[in-house]
């Protein structure tokens, strides 16, 4: 079993290397910060084993410019969802007008990109998922629950202009 002292001094000395690493990546300070900082408390949980690795630094950097990486990605689905977003209210206005971007905001942001995406831009399910960057069955669901929102709405808005 390693101890813990090995892996504070392991820590000190290879902690520069594993962030510069990160830093090559992604070109910003706190992300290379949080990824190499994520990394060595997954060695820390694994010190036992990490320890007897040939080269544990290696698999540390590994596992900190991986973790940078998927935030990189995550961040490029956040900007791309904002942007169709930001376009949302434009085409929905040049299809339908105003009257159904106020209906649409009753939805959530991620449920009225997938209605906008599904129903305005004409996107297959598995496109609109891969545009929002979820697995085919959160869209479908993101759907699902869209399409009841609207319904609820349209009923109330009906019921209103009974009165």
């Amino acid at each position: 079993m390693a101890d813990k002292e090995s892996f504070d001094a392991w820590y000190r000395a290879d902690y520069p290397r594993v962030l510069a690493a990160a830093l090559i990546v992604c070109h910003d300070l706190p992300r290379a910060e949080d990824a190499t900082n994520d990394a060595f408390v997954k060695a820390y949980e694994r010190w036992d084993s990490v320890a007897s690795m040939e080269a544990p630094t290696a698999w540390v950097a590994k596992v900190a410019v991986n973790n940078v990486k998927r935030g990189l990605r995550r961040r490029a689905r956040h900007i791309e969802l904002l942007n169709s977003q930001r376009s949302e209210s434009r085409v929905v206005d040049d299809y339908w007008g105003p009257e159904l971007r106020e209906l649409l905001s009753v939805l959530t942001k991620r449920q009225r990109a997938a209605i906008v995406l599904r129903y305005v831009e004409h996107f297959s399910q598995a496109e609109v998922a891969e545009k929002l960057g979820v697995a085919r069955g959160t869209a479908s669901a993101t759907l699902t629950q869209a399409r009841s929102a609207l319904r609820i709405e349209l009923e109330t808005v009906e019921v209103d202009h009974e009165a």
